[in-house]
Parts: C-alpha cells; structure tokens; sequence
C-alpha cells in the first residue's frame, strides 16, 4: 500500500503498532485493516469478519 495514499489514521495506528513505511507499503488493504482493528483492541478478525465488512458495504466477497 502506498503510505502516501492511506487515510491518516490508519497510517498513524500502523506506525503506532511498530511497522515502518517499508512493512506497511508490503502489505494488502486486508492486512492493513486487520492491524489498524488491532491497534483499536479487535482482535482474531479472520475472513468472514472482512466477508461480512463487504456485505455491509453492498459489495461482492473478494476474499
């Protein structure tokens, strides 16, 4: 992911966690998402909770 492109916040969580802008330009928006639910104290997300995340929005499962 590109760090320069990412919403502020989740840029801020994934820092606070201890990634480097390397690690984090490594990762997909899935794992992304799963470390800044993290740094938030969600834990254990597994597919069907990112499945469910694209029901909510209206969109198609891509995992």
């Amino acid at each position: 992911m590109n760090s320069r492109n990412m919403d502020a916040a989740c840029l801020r969580a994934l820092r606070r966690r201890g990634h480097s802008d390397a690690s984090i330009a490594a990762m997909t928006p899935e794992e992304a998402f799963c470390e800044y639910c993290a740094y938030h104290g969600i834990m254990n997300l597994v597919p069907a909770t990112l499945q469910m995340l694209d029901k909510l929005r209206g969109n198609p499962a891509t995992h």
